[in-house]
C-alpha cells in the first residue's frame, strides 16, 4: 500500500546533507547510463495549465514524475517487483531542498576545495537551500547577498546567519557579491533576457552556480560571463538545449558549443574533470530535473518506513 508524505513530513526527513547524498547516487546512474530523464513538459490552454517532469533509475529500480500546477506540487514514486505505487508526496519543500542539494553537489566537485566565501543573487524561497547546501560541501565561513528588496535582504541576512553560524551580510550590489567571493549564486526570480551577473566582474578561480531561470525567455548571466569559462555543466543537456538562455544565447552566437556543455552526471562518475587549475572558472547550470526529485523521493520512501511516518492510501 502506498504512503502519503506531507510538506512537515519532507522537512523533518531530508536534511539537505542527505539531499546531497541523494542526488548524488541519481546522477550517479545519469553517468552511468542507467537513468532516464524526460525533459520538462508545460501544458496551457487558457488559464488552466500543469508541467510535467517524468524520471527513472535504473539500478534503484524507481520511477517516478512530478506534477505542478498553480499553488501546489507532487511527486509520485513506483517501485518493487510489480512497479507499484510506493509514495506520493507534497513536492514544495521536496523542490526547493533538492535544487540546493544538486548545486551543491556540482560546488562538491567543481568549486575550490579551499572556498571559504559565497556571493549569492536573490535571496527567495530557494536561496536558503542554495546556501545550507553550499556550507555543506565547503568550509564557509562567510556570505554575501543581494537582493533589489532592502527588506527580503535585511530577513534573509539575519535569518541565515543564525541558522549557519557565519556571517551572512547585505552587498549594496550584486557587483560587490560577486567579486568578493569564492562562489557566486545566482538565484532570482528574473523575468527577461537581462542579466544580473556580468562577467566583467567575474574573477579566475569562481565557481559559478546559476540556478533561477528555467525558460527559454529569462537570463541569469551575459555572453561575457559564460565566455570566460572553462568548464560549464548542466544537469540534463537536452532540458538545457529547450530552457537555458544563459547559454542558448551565446551558443547562437558561436561564443560556445553544446558539445562543450557536459552534463552533472560525467563529472560525478570522473569521465570529465570538475576542475584542472586553481584559475578555472567554472560554471553549473542547473535547470532541476525529475532525475533529482525521483532520487529524494526514493530516500524519503526508504526513510519513512524506517521511522514509520506517513499516512497509507487507500490504493
Amino acid at each position: 500500500m502506498a504512503i502519503f508524505l506531507t510538506e512537515d513530513d519532507v522537512q523533518q526527513l531530508l536534511p539537505i546533507t542527505d539531499a546531497i547524498d541523494a542526488v548524488e547516487k541519481g546522477f550517479k546512474e545519469q553517468g552511468n547510463g542507467t537513468a532516464f530523464n524526460l525533459h520538462r513538459s508545460r501544458v496551457q490552454a487558457g488559464k488552466v495549465g500543469i508541467t510535467m517532469m517524468v524520471a527513472a533509475l535504473g539500478s534503484r529500480k524507481v520511477a517516478g514524475f512530478k506534477c505542478m500546477g498553480i499553488g501546489g506540487s507532487m511527486v509520485l514514486l513506483y517501485g518493487g517487483e510489480k512497479n507499484q505505487l510506493l509514495a506520493v508526496l507534497e513536492a514544495r519543500s521536496l523542490g526547493q531542498i533538492r535544487t540546493g542539494a544538486a548545486s551543491a553537489l556540482a560546488s562538491r566537485y567543481m568549486a575550490p576545495e579551499n572556498a571559504s566565501s559565497v556571493g549569492i543573487i536573490g535571496t527567495g524561497h530557494q536561496a536558503e537551500t542554495q546556501l545550507k547546501g553550499t556550507c555543506a560541501v565547503r568550509p564557509i565561513t562567510r556570505a554575501l547577498a543581494y537582493s533589489r528588496t532592502p527588506e527580503h535582504l535585511t530577513n534573509f541576512c539575519t535569518r541565515m546567519s543564525r541558522v549557519l553560524d557565519i556571517e551572512v551580510s547585505p552587498a549594496t550590489s550584486a557587483q560587490e557579491a560577486v567579486q568578493n567571493s569564492d562562489i557566486v549564486i545566482a538565484i532570482t526570480n528574473v523575468r527577461t533576457l537581462d542579466p544580473v551577473l556580468l562577467g566583467e566582474w567575474v574573477r579566475p578561480g569562481q565557481h559559478l552556480v546559476a540556478a533561477g531561470a528555467n525558460t527559454i525567455n529569462r537570463r541569469e548571466l551575459d555572453d561575457e560571463a559564460v565566455a570566460r569559462c572553462s568548464l560549464i555543466v548542466t544537469d540534463a543537456r537536452d532540458q538545457a538545449k529547450l530552457e537555458c538562455a544563459d547559454l542558448a544565447i551565446p551558443i547562437e552566437k558561436g561564443i560556445w558549443d553544446w558539445d562543450n556543455v557536459w552534463e552533472l552526471g560525467q563529472i560525478v562518475t570522473g569521465q570529465v574533470k570538475g576542475r584542472t587549475s586553481s584559475d578555472d572558472i567554472t560554471l553549473y547550470e542547473s535547470q532541476g530535473i525529475a532525475l533529482e526529485d525521483v532520487a529524494v523521493a526514493d530516500f524519503l520512501f526508504q526513510k519513512a518506513l524506517i521511522k514509520g511516518i506517513g499516512t497509507e492510501l487507500p490504493f
